[in-house]
């Protein structure tokens, strides 16, 4: 009885010991991670007064080694701000609109040589010094006691989550955008890709809560019984919608739909399955009844992967007129092949039309655009993004090459305007 209760003791003091030394090890990581983190907002806050200084001295020279190591100390002190900014639990909106324009500051200042003249290479660096000189004083506010390294994590937190903060990092991110429209203009293409990330281009009349509801139970009646709770997405959130979570006994899962159109943004349902032994036309056959019940009537199949319990249809937008694949807006769909139920959806990216351009089509002879090994097995229309992001319309081609014995497959798409091969990938 004596060795029990020593035993239990010394047991019980063990753990003790543990739980402290645990305690006092995550008290050492949080003081030698907040250290760090004050570390590079000085790094950070110093850099910040090195590049102003920087971008002022490329104003002094035309050409010269002078202005060659100004426009280099550009690049660099940009880079080693974005650096410091990278490894820091900043506001996401904040750290990502800075680290944008530091990186168009810096390859501006390297590039400026073979694209810019003097004049406007000046024009672009004096607004930059101007907006700078404002950052630093915003960021220094921003960042007040905080380089101190005393702070602890729930110190850091509430001084770095957005909507806690005691300083407003939206306004911030605001003013930093602002900087960059106004001295890099956004490219069309980049503010297209801008309107497609912020959903601007949905025109349609806004949901009401109850009729987002009603629209999940017309779609899947089956669990549509069992909702938890329905929310609107977060202010400033990219994809305006209404997040619903059911639960019951089989199934547990979500739904996401817009706020404009009450589409269907993405649908998750995770319930016991079995292999299933469904074949892949008769599964086809339910997501593509349920693509039309919810609307999505201008998409066609694309390919299918599986897996033991489910097959994974991927359906691509059709534009009318060429009736040509829009690579860019697709669809993906998990159906069970136990018993053909939806299980899961994500129509982001259709959703996020892509803005596409009429084009010439020139006529193209495979036979001299191609090696003579090369043989055209199938040919159809498609939009991709070129180099410069902007949606072409192209050839998409299915070539075979005779490889030391073998056959290779390959896909190639090229330009139908300019005939440039935007991509060639080869098939497994």
């Amino acid at each position: 009885m004596k060795k029990f209760v020593f035993l239990a003791l010394f047991a019980v003091f063990s753990l003790g010991v543990y739980a402290y030394s645990v305690s006092v090890q995550n008290k050492e990581m949080q003081n030698a991670l907040s250290i760090q983190y004050a570390k590079n907002i000085s790094d950070a806050s110093a850099k910040l007064q090195e590049l102003d200084v920087a971008v002022k001295k490329t104003l002094l020279f035309n050409e010269g080694e002078g202005d060659l190591r100004a426009r280099e100390d550009v690049w660099r002190l940009s880079s080693d701000i974005q650096q410091s900014v990278s490894s820091l639990p900043l506001d996401p909106k904040f750290s990502t609109v800075w680290m944008n324009y530091l990186s168009r500051l810096g390859k501006f200042a390297k590039e400026a040589s073979e694209q810019a003249e003097p004049r406007e290479f000046h024009a672009v660096m004096d607004k930059a010094s101007k907006n700078l000189v404002s950052l630093s004083d915003e960021w220094s506010v921003a960042t007040a006691d905080m380089a101190s390294g005393n702070l602890s994590m729930a110190e850091w937190q509430q001084r770095l989550n957005s909507e806690k903060a005691s300083f407003d990092w939206n306004g911030l991110s605001t003013s930093v955008q602002q900087y960059t429209e106004t001295v890099f203009p956004l490219t069309a293409s980049e503010s297209d890709s801008l309107k497609k990330k912020e959903l601007r281009d949905i025109q349609e009349p806004a949901v009401t809560k109850e009729q987002a509801l009603d629209r999940f139970k017309k779609l899947f009646p089956d669990v549509s019984n069992q909702v938890i709770d329905l929310t609107p997405s977060k202010p400033g959130s990219p994809y305006p919608f209404y997040h619903i979570r059911f639960a019951d006994q089989e199934s547990v899962g979500y739904i996401d739909i817009t706020e404009r159109g009450g589409h269907v943004l993405s649908f998750l349902t995770e319930r016991p399955a079995g292999k299933g032994t469904m074949d892949v036309s008769h599964v086809r056959e339910s997501a593509e009844t349920f693509l039309k019940n919810a609307g999505y009537t201008d998409v066609v199949f694309e390919e299918v992967r599986e897996n033991d319990t489910a097959f994974h249809f991927v359906y691509t937008r059709q534009e009318p007129i060429h009736k040509a694949k829009v690579l860019s807006d697709t669809i993906q769909v998990k159906v069970s092949k136990e018993d053909g139920r939806i299980l899961g959806v994500n129509a982001a990216e259709y959703i996020r039309k892509e803005t596409l351009d009429d084009q010439p089509m020139v006529p193209i002879d495979w036979q001299t655009f191609f090696h003579k090994k090369v043989t055209v097995q199938k040919e159809e229309l498609v939009f991709a993004e070129n180099q410069q992001g902007r949606q072409r319309l192209a050839y998409a081609l299915t070539v075979t090459l005779h490889e030391n014995g073998t056959t290779g497959t390959y896909k190639v798409l090229v330009d139908t305007e300019t005939k440039e091969v935007l991509h060639t990938e080869k098939q497994m």
